[in-house]
């Protein structure tokens, strides 16, 4: 592993804990929840703090209330790009009586930051942000050439964020950090959501003679029980080595037209997330072949099978790629500790940047299965492990 140069060390002792900390809770107090996704106070904050180091930045957008910036180190030679991207919109807070704080004051408590997207995903802006300004602070000439992305409206699709920068021609990285909760592991491959609809009919009749009907729903629990016991072990036999296996979330049934009628009716909308390597076209005939074994064995099916919207590929970079390793040693250098890869267990922006055979590290600092939920926290050191690295690792790529 790279040892780390004297210039480099000054570099990364400049960063402030108390600065970095106090730009995350401006951040938490500027409320972007989505909906209705208005990060236009958010970025006001992201704005000051590029402008007082002076780093020129631009705003780009569809609707106004959901705000994009762009800002870039760029030394006027044509040079790699390495972005670092990150979004400002988060979940709603839900019932804040469920909170121990109030989820928009940015509490401090026990040596870490509270607050509605403290961790996802605020955490990994203030991160960014700070490595962006402490590379203007040093002023020393990068190898790279150095972007910000700060997106809206990740949460709610990437519509009006990442997906309309992509179709504008804004973001065309080399390499890409995207800044999500990994613990500050490194993460090089997730997995993409493909949602699958099924609909199951029956007979309708009055609810009085239920015998004269077919009642959808209970025959969608009997096929339901077939397809989990006969689905859900090729699932896990299914693996990659950095991720979980592939999974199937059954996870909303409608059904029926009202309570004295027997439903013709009943659809099931389900989450299937995607391995790298995997198809939407193949796992769904994967699974009309176990409901047409139900029909021929069990009962009578009638059914619809059916996945819209578009499928991204998958983030998966490759250990042995050179910003992999750059990465990894510059993480090794910050923290002297074994580097382990990982992947991310949620799907993230960049499914957008997937298919443009660039290497890609999902990258942040707080606890993953802390998204979404109440109480939702980043530990202080975490952010301020994550700023040096992002640092760092603009300092060393490409090598």
């Amino acid at each position: 592993m790279k040892s780390m140069l004297k210039q480099e060390e000054e570099i990364l002792a400049s960063i402030d804990e108390r600065e970095i900390v106090a730009l995350l809770q401006d951040l938490i107090r500027s409320r972007s929840d989505n909906p209705p996704g208005d990060c236009r106070a958010a970025i006001q904050v992201v704005k000051t703090k590029l402008a007082e180091a002076g780093i020129e930045y631009e705003i780009f957008s569809q609707q106004d209330h959901k705000p994009n910036l762009l800002a870039q180190i760029y030394s006027g030679i044509e040079k790699k790009r390495l972005i670092y991207h990150a979004h400002i919109d988060t979940v709603s807070s839900g019932n804040v009586d469920n909170w121990s704080f109030d989820p928009f004051s940015g509490q401090i408590h026990n040596e870490a930051v509270y607050g509605r997207g403290a961790g996802d995903d605020k955490g990994s802006v203030a991160s960014q942000v700070m490595a962006m300004v402490t590379l203007a602070r040093a002023g020393i000439p990068l190898t790279c050439s150095l972007q910000l992305a700060i997106v809206a409206d990740e949460e709610s699709g990437g519509q009006q964020g990442t997906h309309f920068l992509c179709d504008s021609g804004k973001l065309k990285p080399d390499a890409l950090v995207i800044g999500e909760q990994t613990n500050n592991e490194i993460a090089i491959a997730e997995r993409v959501a493909c949602g699958i609809d099924l609909i199951v009919f029956g007979k309708g009749a009055h609810g009085a003679m239920p015998w004269a009907g077919d009642n959808a729903i209970l025959k969608t629990a009997r096929v339901l029980e077939w397809l989990v016991s006969h689905y859900f072990p090729l699932l896990a036999a299914k693996c990659h080595p950095y991720l979980p296996p592939a999974t199937l979330n059954i996870g909303r049934i409608s059904g029926g037209i009202q309570w004295n009628i027997v439903p013709d009716f009943c659809k099931v909308e389900m989450d299937r997330r995607l391995l790298p390597g995997e198809s939407r076209d193949e796992e769904m005939q994967v699974i009309r072949n176990i409901l047409d074994a139900y029909a021929e064995n069990v009962e009578p099916l009638h059914y619809e099978l059916f996945s819209a919207g578009e499928v991204t590929a998958n983030v998966n970079t490759s250990p042995n790629h050179p910003f992999v390793i750059t990465g990894s040693e510059a993480l090794f250098a910050i923290n002297n500790e074994k580097i382990k890869l990982t992947g991310y267990m949620q799907t993230s922006d960049g499914r957008w940047f997937a298919r443009d055979n660039i290497p890609i590290i999902i990258f942040g600092p707080g606890d993953p299965s802390l998204a979404h939920a109440n109480d939702e926290y980043v530990p202080i050191k975490h952010l301020v492990e994550a700023a040096r690295f992002l640092t760092l690792l603009a300092l060393r790529w490409p090598q």
